[in-house]
């Protein structure tokens, strides 16, 4: 199923209001939707709700044999999907063009910045290593899936470990979870995409636009960036979009101060999850549905906080209110209301008199009418009107 076309009436409110610095949902140009990290009850489920966007990242691992150019280093596979339940154009087991740009930049930011260390994921050199793999679903979408989606890669990352391995000679032994304690993956930095919408030929930039805005917008620019300031990935799409230097300078200075904010989030969930599976009573995903006022999926955009200028209201003499007169003129006769109504001059203290009583005209009911009744005579056919039966006797002709 294709998108639903956006209509010119709000294209042109959402650019028109981007330029008087207003946004639809009532944010200021830099400011990012509300933001809540939720972990399962399994190592490496992490879920991420950025407004009405909801994405769920799943980690796990096996061994494998590890890559010939690379024999003394793990590897590392993540793969999005776009399911029909987050929007109703996606169409299940296909990515499409949007699918493969989220998969593919938070391959760059995650997987190219080298956050984590493979190295440590190598079990014997050119014959095993683990092979960490990264499953991402959409639940719902409503704007902003690349940073919905490296924010819950990277927080399931953080989350997840992996299974304790000892070596007794060249056997490999893998130890249950119940036998010793997982291990967690070596994380060396936390790269975070943060992205923007262009508009007004790249001067103005909108930090995490919705799905209306994105569609509205010239283009969109990507920036990764970790808690170091260190930028790990860069893109700009968009069909002929140009951005002005002074433009992206700003940009990147926000979304440096924003990424240390969203790294010290990450830290604080994944301290908290800690504390909460110590005290024995951890339920996982389904505290923070239960705790939520909204469905799962939404498919629905977030309520408008549109301001509309304030008019003043005149209020009009008693001489300029005309006395209203209504006729109703049907078959059975003719029906007149007659109303008025007086506001005293006083715009502190307004009066309204009571309407005085309505003439109606009784209407007569219409005489009744004879109606004709179709009588239908039986007619009974006995044995003599019967059709009789006729043989036909045929001889041969010589």
């Amino acid at each position: 199923m294709k998108e639903t076309p956006l209509s010119i009436c709000e294209k042109q409110t959402v650019i028109q209001g981007v330029k008087e610095g207003q946004r639809v949902d009532g944010r200021s140009l830099s400011e990012q939707r509300k933001t809540c990290i939720t972990f399962g009850t399994e190592w490496g489920c992490c879920q991420v709700l950025l407004g009405n966007t909801r994405v769920m990242a799943q980690v796990s691992c096996s061994v494998q044999v590890p890559k010939s150019s690379r024999a003394n280093e793990g590897m590392l596979f993540i793969n999005v999907e776009m399911s029909t339940m987050a929007a109703e154009h996606f169409e299940a087991g296909r990515l499409g063009q949007q699918g493969i740009e989220v998969n593919r930049l938070v391959e760059r930011c995650i997987k190219d910045s080298r956050c984590i260390d493979l190295e440590s994921l190598c079990i014997l050199v050119e014959e095993q290593a683990w092979e960490v793999r990264v499953d991402i679903h959409v639940l719902n979408h409503e704007g902003n899936l690349i940073d919905a989606a490296t924010l819950a890669a990277l927080g399931a990352l953080c989350h997840f470990k992996r299974p304790d391995v000892t070596l007794d000679g060249r056997d490999v032994i893998i130890h249950q979870l119940d036998e010793r304690d997982p291990v967690p993956l070596t994380i060396l930095h936390h790269p975070l995409t943060l992205s923007f919408a262009l508009f007004n030929q790249g001067k103005t930039c909108v930090l995490d636009p919705t799905n209306l805005e994105e569609r509205s917008a010239d283009g969109k620019l990507v920036m990764g960036l970790n808690a170091y300031r260190e930028l790990c990935t860069l893109q700009i799409s968009g069909d002929g979009v140009f951005i002005h230097k002074e433009a992206v300078l700003s940009c990147a200075n926000v979304a440096a101060s924003r990424a240390v904010q969203m790294v010290e989030m990450l830290k604080n969930s994944l301290a908290d999850d800690a504390a909460e599976r110590a005290k024995g009573k951890y339920t996982g995903l389904v505290n923070s549905v239960a705790l939520e006022t909204e469905r799962i999926t939404t498919q629905s955009q977030a309520e408008v906080y549109f301001k509309a200028p304030k008019h003043k209201v005149e209020v009009l003499d008693k001489e300029q209110l005309p006395i209203t007169k209504t006729k109703l003129i049907n078959d059975q006769g003719v029906v007149t209301l007659e109303t008025s109504c007086d506001v005293s001059s006083s715009e502190s203290d307004m009066e309204i008199e009571p309407l005085p009583s309505v003439a109606v005209k009784k209407i007569e009911p219409l005489p009744s009418v004879a109606l004709k009744k179709r009588v239908h005579e039986e007619i009974d056919i006995g044995n003599d009107s019967e059709e009789e039966t006729v043989m036909l006797v045929t001889s041969d002709l010589t």
